[in-house]
């Protein structure tokens, strides 16, 4: 039936839900289980739902709570923007305006200075006027006292040079002369104007630079502005959620911001970047015109120079031209007077004479005509070749004044170099000897790009010597050409005289058949004469002009043997030069071998001072170890202390509960006693009980005298621990106290060794004792290092990777430089050979216009034809060579193009390498960054190295000078050492037998604790005992209460039977109470024995719980 009504109720619960599948007998156990957790499900289904619908509630609610707070804050962000917005505008109008001020300054300070240069410029002029005219006043007075005219020179050694036209007379100058450049006030002027530039140029790249700053500092204010955006971005909630979440949807300005600083940031990137440019252009400009200034100011000493030449020259030639027309005046005087002696005979002689004469002079003038033109054609031949002579040494002047010049440059090169070299030399003696590795690979690096540069720099010298070289054979070939010509001259002259000769062999026989009278004679002799002297002084002016010429060429070919020696003197001091850089190559190098060996060595004996110093570090940490140690063990006793305090007084208390129940028994006891004596005369049986009763209190008494005497042991002990506790503070105190004194020992020591640490390291004898210890040490380090050698391995590799491949990289910088300072000096070159072959071609015009106008003039001299075709070939060679020179300049360029693409491959295969490079590097990078963390002890420790070496190489430098001044000192020192390593081995004596006092202390500290931990627990265990017979002892308590409790019913029941058996003992009484009398005194006198006993007993828990 049960079964069926289940069935009947399943079924109908299942048509309910809507199930109308078969229900078998078997599944109702199952299906009604599981209807039941349907049941439940969809009630907690219900609930849950209901909860989740307060909770959308509640949300709703609490959205609605936080929407103005939302605007507020995304209102109150906007306008903080804003305000940084204003603010940086202020900020950038403000820079601004300071750099436009600063700009004005800077302008009106330059305008100052050139206005200033111009009045001093004024004044100059003013007072060399007034002395221009005082000389002007002097000269007049001096012109009308003396006859001669001296030379006026145009030229002076001063500052000032007179405005003559020399930009007229320059244009007018011929091609052969002096250059047509001079040192006038139109240079002057342009050179003024070049400096002013100058001051300009650099006034607009100061304020260039100072627009660059405002620029810069501006984008630094932009990028902060981005970062803090970026902060809030990143710190608060993204600005698409603030728009969707809140009413006030204006928070999107923040990205309009930010995209508007961006692009403010990228277009004041661009002014900087252009900023930039014209300040590099300037900077460009700055340095083309001081170039072009120090050319100027080179050229004008040149010319300077060549102008004092060109008057010395002049005013020595007028002297000549003086001393010769002084010479011709005077033979002209006397000719005067023969003509006149000559005139006075004519006359006296008459008409037949005049005849005589005017056939004579006739004949003579047939005779002497052809002399005549032949003479005067050579001496004009002679006076064109003397002024091409003239010309070619002017020409030969200008180059030796040239190749001076260079080799001037050359010297002024050389002094550079060994300028360089010295400064080389000072930093490297400045530069600290314990600098990193990285520094010195960097020296190391520097110094072999700067002995790199030198080499260029001899190549280069080199090649100007062989220029030179050149040039001193063309002078030779110049010279013999000029000796040659003076030996044609000879010979010509040779000529000339043999026709004179001649002449006058040919005129001898027609004076002779025209000789009539003795008067007639002495004029044609005279006449003969006459011409014979003009002939005469031809040759001689002829013969003084070749001894002259010759003059000239043996002067000539001492400047050669002089320019010789100077060359020869030049290769000589080169080759010194080079020698000498070799050798202090050489040296450096083995001065930075050496710096390097005596950084290493300096470094192990950091690294063992360092180890010392750890090592006294260590030892300290461990006893501040220890005494922490000692303090966290004297907290613990102080706890147990205070826990056993605890215990004490909670055995006091119940001692003090356990004497008060033991009072009020013993009071009870005493009334029962007293019942008992009452009843004692009728009841033996109470007696009985009573001695029982006094039996079992005798043992309650003895227990409780021992735990008395328990109790005092414990106490007793307890002193004895404070006692030990307070010994233990006194240790504790007197440990901090030493520990206080060695940590000032420590202190000193440490002073005292690094002052003998500085007075050690700067002295040989230390620094071998030093080496000693380091090599222990190193010892000792290698087996520390064991475990970093994997981590430093892969390090060294991945770095050595790193090197290589940005070794690799600067290399091929550097190479990409050097060939595009090649190609740039390359171009310079074809330009300048352009420009030479520019000025070759109108040269060769010239020499063309020249010929032609000497073949106009000068059609029947041929030897000039000849000299400007030789002329013609040496510049067509020239040209030649010039252009064979820019086809070898045009080859070197393809060269170094070719070059230029193969380097490019190389580099582009270079970046793919170092593409390559940076994927591993960015795999190695993951490696290194749990390696960096070592480094970074590893750096600070030799940083500390770095300072020590820095620090240890003054004070030797200071005690090396010290010891070479003053060697006394030097055996004090050593005497001082000797006492100060005594001291030393005292102090570490002392210091290890205060760390053994130390140790054996902490180690009989250690017994102690040990000890009083193992007495703590025995005293436990104690009172664990002592709980369990005080808990004996209540049982027993309890048991005597009802004991008493008994007595007393039975005492009662005895009283009754005591009154009614009162009549019969009436007569046993006084018998039996004079039998007691004595019994009862005697217990009473035990009784108050007993309870004196227990007063004192008292006394002494009282005092006790006092201490």
């Amino acid at each position: 039936m049960d079964i069926e009504a289940r069935h009947s109720e399943l079924r109908t619960r299942l048509d309910v839900l809507g199930f109308g599948h078969p229900l078998p007998l078997s599944a109702i156990g199952i299906v009604s289980a599981i209807l039941d957790d349907l049941i439940q499900t969809s009630e907690k289904l219900k609930c849950a739902n209901q909860r989740i619908e307060q909770l959308h509630q509640e949300k709703s609610a609490w959205e609605l709570g936080v929407e103005p707070y939302k605007c507020d804050n995304s209102r109150l962000l906007a306008e903080c923007n804003a305000l940084h917005l204003e603010l940086i505008k202020q900020q950038d109008k403000h820079i601004l305006a300071n750099t436009e001020l600063r700009s004005r300054v800077r302008s009106l300070q330059a305008d100052k200075k050139q206005l200033e240069e111009k009045c001093l410029a004024a004044e100059c002029k003013i007072r060399e006027l007034q002395t221009g005219s005082s000389e002007s006043v002097k000269s007049r007075k001096d012109t009308a006292n003396k006859q001669r005219k001296p030379f006026v020179s145009t030229v002076r050694a001063g500052t000032f040079y007179q405005p003559p036209k020399c930009c007229e007379q320059g244009g007018m100058q011929q091609p052969g002369g002096m250059p047509p450049t001079c040192r006038c006030p139109c240079n002057q002027m342009k050179q003024v104007d070049v400096l002013h530039e100058v001051e300009r140029l650099r006034v607009e790249t100061q304020n260039q630079q100072g627009v660059i700053d405002a620029l810069k500092n501006q984008v630094n204010s932009r990028d902060r502005e981005i970062q803090r955006l970026g902060a809030l971005f990143a710190g608060g909630r993204p600005a698409a959620a603030l728009a969707k979440d809140c009413c006030y949807r204006d928070v999107n300005e923040l990205g309009h911001d930010v995209a508007t600083l961006q692009q403010e940031k990228l277009s004041l990137q661009q002014t900087l970047t252009e900023a930039q440019q014209t300040q590099e252009r300037t900077a460009r400009k700055l340095s083309r015109l001081s170039e072009k200034n120090q050319q100027l100011e080179k050229e004008l000493r040149e010319f300077e120079s060549a102008a004092i030449k060109l008057e010395s020259e002049a005013n020595r030639k007028m002297l000549e031209h003086d001393r010769k027309n002084s010479d011709l005046q005077v033979k002209l005087q006397q000719s005067q007077v023969r003509v006149r002696e000559l005139e006075s005979l004519l006359e006296l002689c008459g008409p037949g004479a005049d005849k005589v004469r005017q056939l004579s002079d006739s004949s003579i003038s047939s005779s002497t005509w052809p002399s005549d033109a032949m003479l005067q054609t050579a001496l004009q031949q002679a006076t064109d070749e003397k002024r091409l002579l003239y010309k070619q040494l002017n020409e030969m002047k200008d180059r030796e004044q040239s190749l001076l010049a260079d080799f001037e440059k050359v010297k002024t090169k050389y002094t550079r170099l060994k300028q360089k070299y010295a400064a080389l030399e000072q930093t490297q003696h400045q530069q600290p000897v314990g600098s990193v590795s990285a520094e010195s690979q960097v020296e190391l690096q520097s110094l072999q790009y700067r002995c790199s540069d030198l080499e260029e720099k001899l190549r280069r010298t080199k090649e100007e010597r062989d220029r030179y070289s050149s040039d001193a054979e063309r002078q030779r070939t110049v010279v013999s050409q000029l000796k040659r010509e003076s030996v044609e001259k000879d010979h010509e002259l040779a000529e000339l005289k043999n026709e004179l000769h001649a002449q006058r062999k040919s005129n001898r026989p027609s004076t002779a058949s025209q000789g009539g009278g003795g008067r007639l004679r002495t004029a044609d002799s005279h006449g003969s004469g006459q011409s014979s002297l003009s002939v005469q002084a031809a040759i001689h002016r002829i013969e003084r002009e070749r001894d002259a010429a010759k003059s000239e060429v043996r002067q000539l070919e001492q400047e050669r043997d002089a320019l010789r020696e100077k060359l020869k003197l030049s290769t000589r001091s080169q080759q010194d030069a080079v020698a000498k850089h070799e050798t202090a190559i050489a040296e450096y190098s083995g001065r930075v071998a050496t710096l390097e060996a005596e950084k290493r060595d300096l470094q192990g004996g950091q690294a063992a001072a360092q180890m010392k110093v750890k090592l006294l570090k260590e030892e300290s940490r461990e006893l501040q170890a220890r005494v922490k140690e000692l303090e966290e063990s004297y907290s613990k006793l102080k706890l147990s202390y205070s826990q056993m305090k605890i215990l004490h007084e909670q055995t006091e208390r119940a001692l003090a509960q356990h004497q008060q129940r033991l009072l009020s028994t013993e009071t009870q006891l005493g009334t029962a006693e007293s019942k008992l004596q009452r009843v004692d005369s009728t009841v033996e049986d109470a007696q009985n009980e009573v001695g029982r009763l006094k039996g079992e209190i005798s043992l309650l008494r003895a227990s409780n005298a021992s735990l008395v005497r328990e109790k005092d042991k414990l106490l007793t002990d307890l002193d004895k621990k404070t006692e030990s506790l307070y010994a233990a503070e006194a240790e504790i105190a007197e440990l901090k106290a030493k520990r206080k004194e060695l940590k000032s020992t420590i202190d000193r020591m440490q002073q005292k060794l690094d002052n003998v640490s500085t007075d050690n390291i700067h002295k040989e004898s230390t620094l071998r004792s030093v080496s000693t210890e380091t090599d222990t040490l190193k010892q000792q380090m290698a087996t520390l290092k064991r475990k970093n050698d994997n981590a430093s391995t892969e390090n060294g590799r991945l770095s050595n990777e790193l090197t290589d491949a940005l070794a690799e990289l600067t290399l091929t910088k550097r190479q990409l430089k050097d060939s595009q300072q090649e190609v740039e000096r390359m171009k310079t070159q074809l330009r300048e050979y352009v420009q030479e072959m520019q000025r070759a071609e109108e040269l060769l015009l010239e020499k063309e216009r020249e010929r032609e106008s000497m073949l106009e003039r000068f059609k029947s001299l041929s030897e000039g034809v000849n000299v400007l075709e030789t002329s013609n070939h040496t510049l067509e060679a020239e040209t030649s060579e010039a252009r064979k020179l820019l086809q070898e300049a045009e080859e070197r360029i393809a060269t170094l193009e070719e070059l230029t693409n193969e380097r490019e491959q190389n580099i582009r295969e270079c970046e793919h390498q170092i593409n390559e490079l940076s994927a591993s590097l960015a795999a190695a990078e993951s490696e290194l960054e749990a390696l960096r963390e070592e480094n970074k002890a590893l750096a600070l420790d030799l940083e500390a190295t770095k300072e020590l070496c820095g620090k240890l190489d003054l004070q030797k430098d200071k005690l090396q000078a010290e010891l070479e001044e003053h060697s006394n000192i030097r055996e004090q020192l050593a005497r001082e050492k000797g006492t100060l390593q005594r001291e030393l081995t005292l102090t570490r004596t002392g210091d290890r037998a205060a760390v053994d006092g130390l140790q054996e202390l902490l180690t009989a500290s250690r017994a102690d604790l040990e000890q009083h931990r193992l007495a703590l627990a025995q005293q436990q265990q104690e009172t664990e005992k002592l709980r369990a017979e005080v808990d004996a002892l209540r049982s027993r308590m309890a048991d005597e209460q009802d004991k008493a409790r008994r007595s007393e019913a039975l005492a009662s029941e005895y009283g009754v039977q005591l009154q009614e058996l009162r009549r019969q003992l009436t007569d046993e009484r006084f018998a039996l109470m004079r039998s007691r009398a004595g019994e009862s005194r005697t217990e009473r006198e035990d009784i108050r024995h007993e309870d004196e006993g227990d007063d004192g007993d008292d006394d002494d828990c009282n005092r006790y719980s006092t201490m």
